[in-house]
């Protein structure tokens, strides 16, 4: 009995010192795949500049990195959507929702993603994954430097434009004042030619007024040549005179040539003896006093003729 229960002593005591080594053992390795899990972080791409293509055929993984039954044939092109490391290695997502993901050394293209202000560029050739990063705070910097030196020539362009904006001012009076001295010149050219007019239209008047007094002696000179045709008119009236021919005496022209008609009528060229007509005053023809049957027209010798009683 003795023995029995320092047996049973023994071993619980070995129990005892056992257990508290074991249970540390297991929390650690819990520890562990509680961290590997939660260091294993998901980098976005968004689709962009991110396209790879398959270069051994192969299962796609899950995002725990068990094999699925979807295969990824070789020369397959995919737009990789996010990013990841699983197991220590990198792999990429061909679907948003991670159901199936590819490891990034068996692809072969360039997968970008940024992190912050920092874009992260993962390019592939089939055996490695090459990984660069870059900032883009020396982009905004260049951005910068480069909008400092662009304002600058703006500025120098602003100031140059001023400058022509002055001169073009300066330039503008000058022209004000050139357009002033000629409005200036210009009243003064209306105000002679007011003047002028003043005096055409003095001259028009005076015009007027000549004219006017032409008139009244034109018409006092109409009037004085009516008068005078009145008076020459009653001098010129002569008072027929009955002359008998004593022989045949031939009708003549002015210019005491025989006529050929007279009295629309060949026979009356003669007038025969004892005929009586009207004498309508005389006239010297050749040195010959003859008498006018018609003035300028028909004459007949007047020794030819005696007056009739």
């Amino acid at each position: 009995m003795k023995l029995s229960r320092k047996l049973v002593m023994v071993s619980a005591a070995a129990l005892m010192a056992v257990s508290p080594l074991a249970a540390p053992v297991v929390n650690s390795s819990v520890a562990q795949a509680a961290t590997k899990k939660s260091s294993s972080t998901v980098h976005k791409t968004y689709g962009k500049n991110s396209k790879v293509t398959v270069t051994k055929s192969q299962n796609f993984v899950n995002e725990n990195g068990k094999k699925t039954s979807k295969k990824a044939p070789k020369g397959g092109e995919y737009i990789i959507w996010d990013v990841k490391e699983i197991n220590g290695e990198t792999y990429y997502s061909i679907q948003t929702d991670l159901k199936y993901w590819i490891p990034a050394v068996n692809t072969k293209g360039k997968v970008e993603y940024k992190t912050g202000s920092t874009t992260v560029t993962l390019t592939t050739d089939g055996k490695k994954v090459v990984q660069t990063e870059s900032s883009s705070k020396k982009s905004t910097k260049t951005a910068t430097k480069k909008t400092t030196k662009s304002d600058k020539k703006s500025e120098s362009k602003a100031d140059s434009k001023k400058a022509t904006a002055k001169k073009t001012t300066k330039s503008d009076k000058k022209s004000e004042s050139k357009t002033a001295s000629k409005k200036e010149t210009a009243k003064k050219t209306t105000k002679s030619d007011k003047k002028s007019e003043s005096k055409t239209a003095s001259k028009k008047e005076t015009a007027k007024k000549t004219t006017k007094s032409d008139k009244k002696s034109e018409s006092k000179a109409d009037s004085k040549k009516a008068t005078t045709t009145k008076k020459s008119t009653k001098k010129a009236t002569i008072k027929p005179v009955k002359i008998t021919a004593t022989k045949k005496t031939p009708v003549v022209d002015k210019d005491g040539k025989k006529v050929k008609t007279y009295m629309g009528s060949k026979k009356y060229t003669i007038i025969g003896k004892g005929v009586t007509v009207n004498g309508l005053g005389t006239k010297k023809i050749n040195g010959k006093t003859y008498y006018a049957l018609q003035p300028n027209h028909y004459y007949v010798l007047a020794s030819d003729f005696k007056t009739a009683k």
